[in-house]
């Protein structure tokens, strides 16, 4: 049970509402309501009456409302107490994104950590997975957010894993396999594939599972990042991998994803330096943990 979800359920009892509680707490309001229902899976409890009108308390609403209103009291008097030692009252966090991670929530999850910490500055960096782990190693970013290389980490760099993503096809609507809805790699050897920048790992991941279904792919052009990619497949290039949270989050016409036999899947997590712990750190590492629990 996480203090901020606790924010949440407050801010739905105080103005009865999902949407306005969700701006209150400047988060979407898929993830509010996510949270909660997750909390109240662990508590075995409904906490809401949920109809068209908006949300009401329950019994059990109410009495975890008075607790929650206390517990927030006490541990919002010992932060504020605490902060003073720890150093979260006042600093800067420099973090490196790469272009793809809806799979975690990474906008909401960045609207919470800064409603938490409002006086704490956020720089972020975006660039690929290879340049975050220099970027780390230089100590120009404190915190990188990418996918995991298929080679090991750096000793001197913990990980974390925050979620996964699946790959899955985007063709043109006209395309041949287009009514298919699942294919196999072995079926894509004649195709023309648009792949992702060279030294990704996403190229690197979709190249070896290529070669593993027996070929070599025929790449005509390469995309920064997957929503020019989807564009490329639009305008009837080629075929390209990728990640199925992408298709989730955008919808082209004339573009038909399809899921493919093999699993081609990316773990997307966390990595910091570990001789660069501070209190900020070590904050933001747990609250993103926290987050995707």
């Amino acid at each position: 049970m996480e203090i901020y979800t606790m924010n949440y359920v407050l801010a739905v009892a105080d103005l009865g509402n999902f949407s306005l509680a969700a701006q209150a707490c400047h988060v979407g309001q898929p993830a509010l309501s996510q949270q909660i229902a997750k909390l109240e899976r662990e508590l075995g409890i409904t906490l809401f009456y949920r109809n068209s009108r908006g949300a009401t308390l329950t019994e059990a609403g109410k009495e975890f409302v008075i607790r929650a209103r206390e517990i927030i009291r006490r541990t919002e008097a010992l932060e504020a107490e605490m902060a003073f030692y720890a150093g979260l009252h006042k600093g800067s966090l420099t973090l490196g994104i790469i272009t793809s991670l809806q799979c975690i929530d990474f906008g909401d999850m960045l609207s919470s950590f800064c409603y938490n910490y409002p006086d704490i500055s956020v720089n972020i960096l975006q660039d690929g997975t290879h340049r975050l782990v220099d970027l780390l190693l230089e100590r120009k970013i404190d915190l990188g957010f990418l996918n995991r290389p298929l080679t090991e980490l750096p000793s001197s760099l913990d990980f974390a894993k925050l979620g996964e993503d699946y790959y899955s096809l985007a063709v043109p609507s006209l395309h041949p396999l287009a009514k298919r809805g699942i294919v196999s790699l072995s079926e894509l050897k004649d195709e023309h594939f648009i792949f992702h920048q060279s030294g990704q790992v996403a190229s690197e991941l979709c190249l070896n599972a290529c070669r593993d279904a027996g070929f070599e792919p025929n790449i005509v052009c390469r995309s920064g990042s997957p929503t020019t990619g989807l564009y490329m497949v639009q305008g009837g290039l080629g075929i390209a991998f990728l990640p199925s949270e992408e298709f989730l989050s955008r919808s082209l016409n004339g573009v038909t994803e399809l899921k493919l036999e093999e699993r081609i899947v990316k773990e997307v997590g966390i990595a910091w330096r570990k001789d660069s712990s501070s209190p900020l750190l070590d904050a933001a590492v747990q609250f993103a943990k926290g987050w995707v629990k």
